[in-house]
């Protein structure tokens, strides 16, 4: 089955990194009551704001330093609540200008003194996940998340998701799905799609197919197009990859006759059959499918195994003879070998096999020519290619003197035939028939 690789962390990234959480400063400002922020505070701010909508953000660090110089000392908590100079706000302005240069570890700083000074600001936990996240700590980030949406009057969805998806970042599967499941129950009506590919990247990431496919059959209803087939598809592989043949062979076939013209699902449909070993319905399937599109070598050899499996031999010899043309393959001849003994034509399997060079070395081929030449009681050639066969050390060496004991006795080579029993008793497998036949020899002669 053609499977489309689950490409989610790498859509994953582009999500929170194209995401703007309060990077804003006028907006954090404007969100903030007045009597919470001193004048002088806000008139520094103003100028700050500014020069980073210029994007001179080292102006703006040093303008902040040394408004901070002037109230002394950081206190020890860092942010204070009580001290102009060492306010929330500034620290929180100082945090926006090094996530904006890229300094991640010194915006984790900034924003963990706010938080902990003001645990209330959502901005605060909402950028400091974000510099954890771009610096490399989703779990973290993953954390703060969900501290903002915690801490959030307004309960925002966003913030769930952020924390389920840096979780899922971190391969941390089980919180990961925690969090979505946090999400489906107080949000369930603004899940967006791709958050739901995400739930299902993580349900199955942690082994949990059974309760991915809700959500994949969700994301199927909501999808339309390649997107809508290639969820299809992949509900199709979660069926396998659960042994849930019957739903599995029942939903392609609906697909097929839903959409007759596509391929894919009466292709889909044929490996799904054959996997359930419901060989004829496999064989019709990839029949149709043969009408819609010429098969590859693979599919036609797939084709004629099907064939064979299904009770249609002639069929499949027909397939065999003209791959092996193209590809002189020991493993079809042995099928082509198959097929024409079960139609009852064992001379066109010795010609086969005569014109093969894999003939004279493979044990199984060599066994095969042994078996053939028997069966058309051509005994003594049977016995000499039995022997040939039995000289490989293997575990058919002893069938192979067993075999070409009886066929010496067939051909009325008493001596010979005694022998090749003798070395088959040697085998464990072999020993009760050998030394049966070894008492039945002695028995009529």
């Amino acid at each position: 089955m053609r499977v489309h690789a689950f490409r989610a962390m790498a859509v994953l990234t582009l999500i929170i990194l194209t995401t703007t959480v309060f990077l804003n400063l006028t907006q954090a400002l404007a969100e903030t009551a007045a009597s919470e922020v001193p004048a002088s505070v806000r008139i520094v701010l103003n100028d700050v704001s500014r020069l980073l909508d210029q994007k001179q953000y080292d102006r703006a660090i040093a303008q902040l330093r040394a408004f901070q110089s002037r109230g002394g000392p950081e206190p020890a908590g860092g942010a204070s609540g009580s001290d102009a100079h060492h306010h929330p706000m500034i620290y929180f302005a100082l945090g926006n200008c090094y996530l904006l240069q890229e300094r991640y570890p010194q915006a984790q700083k900034a924003f963990a003194l706010v938080t902990v000074c003001r645990p209330e600001m959502v901005p605060a936990w909402l950028n400091l996940a974000k510099a954890c996240y771009e610096g490399g700590q989703p779990v973290q980030a993953a954390q703060h998340f969900a501290e903002a949406y915690r801490r959030s009057e307004n309960k925002q969805p966003e913030h769930l998701y952020y924390s389920a998806a840096a979780y899922l970042m971190a391969q941390k599967y089980a919180q990961a799905i925690a969090a979505f499941e946090q999400l489906g129950q107080a949000h369930a009506s603004q899940i967006q799609p791709v958050w739901r590919e995400h739930w299902v990247h993580a349900l199955l990431a942690d082994g949990q197919s059974r309760r991915a496919l809700p959500h994949i059959k969700a994301l199927i209803r909501l999808h339309t197009g390649a997107n809508r087939i290639r969820w299809q598809e992949i509900l199709l592989y979660q069926y396998m990859q659960l042994r849930l043949y019957a739903e599995a062979g029942h939903y392609a076939l609906a697909l097929a006759r839903a959409a007759p013209e596509e391929t894919l699902w009466w292709k889909v449909l044929g490996q799904i059959q054959t996997a359930a070993g419901n060989y004829e319905k496999a064989l019709a399937a990839l029949t149709i499918y043969g009408y819609l599109t010429p098969l590859s070598a693979d599919e036609k050899k797939l084709w004629a195994d099907l064939s064979l499996q299904a009770g249609i031999p002639g069929q499949a010899a027909q397939i065999y003879a003209a791959l092996l043309k193209e590809n002189q393959d020991g493993h079809l001849l042995k099928k082509l070998v198959t097929a024409y003994r079960r139609i009852g034509d064992p001379e066109s399997a010795l010609k086969q096999l005569e014109q093969s060079v894999h003939a004279k070395t493979d044990a199984e081929l060599l066994m095969l020519r042994a078996d053939v030449l028997y069966e058309m009681k051509r005994y003594a050639e049977a016995m000499a290619a039995y022997r040939q066969a039995a000289r490989g050390d293997d575990a058919r060496s002893g069938r192979a003197w067993l075999m070409a004991g009886y066929a010496a006795w067939q051909a009325n080579d008493i001596a010979a035939s005694r022998q090749a029993f003798e070395r088959a008793a040697g085998f464990s497998p072999q020993r009760k028939a050998a030394l049966t036949a070894v008492r039945q020899l002695q028995a009529v002669n």
